[in-house]
């Protein structure tokens, strides 16, 4: 959302889901769309609400504010995309070339444009993480729903990685206040950080 058209028609999907937080909307609601003739078990049973897929009270609220970030997500989509792709291929570019023990997972170009996500040779991503947070980085070192797990990246894994490059993934994501002179300030981070404690395997 935001990124990529939603057409679930030309997609041919059976199903889309989409959480609210990822497009700056109210965390905790999300939408499911389900294709017609698709069945559907229930995980939570009661008064039958939201068609009988998820009983309990709704949150309309919520709803709304997921409306609104749709909304604003699509009316703006070709926008952001125009002008976050080319400074997430500067971010790419930069860590890249400050960094020889970073690889780039995924295609060059053919990705979300707010995304870079990379694997490190010899480096712990987590000693990565510590040594960026100290200058005011935030990263990840796999999706945000798995923060805390030492398990490799299950997608990392998917693509053909190995487990110890799998486990070594950094994940860095714009946003819809990035400037170049954010990107500026990574690099320069990524720069100190390359440099330091060379070799200690991850």
């Amino acid at each position: 959302a935001g990124a990529l058209s939603l057409d679930v028609a030309s997609l041919g999907v059976d199903l889309m889901s989409l959480s609210a937080h990822k497009i700056y909307g109210p965390k905790g609601v999300g939408v499911l769309y389900v294709r017609r003739g698709v069945i559907l078990h229930p995980v939570v049973f009661g008064g039958g609400q939201e068609s009988g897929f998820r009983s309990g009270t709704e949150n309309v609220p919520g709803c709304m504010g997921m409306a609104a970030a749709l909304e604003l997500a699509e009316a703006e989509r070709t926008v952001t995309t125009a002008r976050l792709t080319p400074l997430r291929d500067r971010l790419i570019a930069g860590v890249l070339d400050a960094w020889p023990q970073a690889h780039l997972t995924g295609h060059p170009t053919a990705r979300l444009p707010g995304h870079a996500s990379f694997y490190l040779d010899h480096r712990s991503s987590e000693s990565v993480l510590v040594d960026l947070d100290a200058r005011g980085i935030l990263c990840s070192s796999g999706s945000a729903c798995h923060a805390g797990h030492s398990e490799p990246s299950h997608v990392l894994l998917a693509t053909g990685l190995d487990r110890g490059p799998a486990r070594n993934g950094l994940r860095m994501t714009l946003g819809s206040s990035t400037a170049d002179a954010d990107i500026d300030v990574v690099l320069d981070a990524v720069r100190e950080v390359a440099g330091e404690r060379v070799g200690v395997a991850g």
